[in-house]
């Protein structure tokens, strides 16, 4: 039974040097085994030159930043947009109030194959301030976490068997048990950055920022007609509230009007009794 806690001893070992071993080579171990050329017996296995043999594992994102002169549909066109090529909206918030500018911000999700066209039509939706793309090559990462995963379901296969041959006492089966729990853990977070990159390479996010400004001029030069139109909305939009705000002032001075006509009122005639009466005497 003394060989008991030797064996426990190697398994961890072997863990923690296949740990470090993934550590120390990452590009060895995040290459996939059909990268690798088998060559015959006592020759070393190298990588094969070809690099296309590996899945490049890329998180695509995108800010769009635009205006639009009218804010109501946009909500409606951004998610029948995203549906239409196969993505979700992952969250969406509104803000304004009638009479005031609105604005909109949306965090999307659409395939990574299908981010260049979706992004191309999502510009179309109003006019651009600023575009921003980005690019980050996760596949050295990608493999190297998918390593460590592979070393580590090893380990707990070695310390189920090593539980299920185990007859020695309590105490020792328990720190298999022990070490078992701990290994288990790190797979499970290992498995999670393993569906973390997965989901970010899988599919792209853009964030989208809608600004509803109907006097906006962009820096270029827009149609005549759009021109016209807008010197006629922003004539309407003046009017309307020059209006607004003389019946504002007229309801303001209402209350002063009428106490100043009941005060006439009342003035008028005690000044016509005063000078009928200095006329008489």
């Amino acid at each position: 039974m003394r060989c008991f806690p030797l064996l426990l001893l190697l398994v961890s070992g072997c863990g923690t040097a296949e740990l470090g071993e993934d550590l120390s080579s990452p590009a060895e171990e995040a290459a996939p085994d059909h990268v690798l050329e088998r060559r015959g017996e006592g020759e070393s296995q190298t990588p094969v030159p070809a690099t296309e043999a590996i899945r490049r594992k890329i998180i695509y994102t995108a800010t769009v930043d635009m205006v639009v002169e009218e804010f109501s549909g946009i909500p409606e066109q951004v998610e029948k947009l995203t549906r239409q090529y196969g993505g979700y909206v992952a969250r969406s918030e509104q803000s304004g109030a009638p009479g005031s500018p609105r604005r909109g911000h949306w965090t999307l999700r659409v395939p990574v194959d299908r981010f260049a066209s979706f992004l191309g039509e999502l510009l179309r939706l109003g006019e651009v301030r600023r575009v921003t793309r980005d690019s980050r090559d996760v596949t050295e990462e990608y493999y190297d976490v998918e390593a460590r995963l592979r070393n580590k379901r090893r380990e707990e296969e070695r310390l189920l068997k090593l539980l299920a041959d185990a007859t020695g006492k309590l105490d020792e089966v328990l720190r298999v048990e022990k070490e078992l729990t701990r290994v288990r853990g790190e797979i499970e977070r290992v498995e999670g950055r393993l569906r973390v990159l997965d989901d970010l390479t899988a599919m792209s996010t853009i964030e989208l920022h809608v600004d509803e400004i109907k006097d906006y001029v962009p820096e270029s030069q827009v149609s005549y007609a759009t021109r016209l139109r807008r010197a006629f909305r922003s004539s309407v939009s003046a009017l309307v509230k020059t209006g607004a705000n003389l019946l504002l002032f007229l309801v303001i001075l209402a209350p002063w009007l009428a106490v100043s006509a009941v005060g006439l009122a009342i003035v008028i005639p005690v000044v016509h009794l005063f000078r009928r009466g200095k006329g008489g005497s």
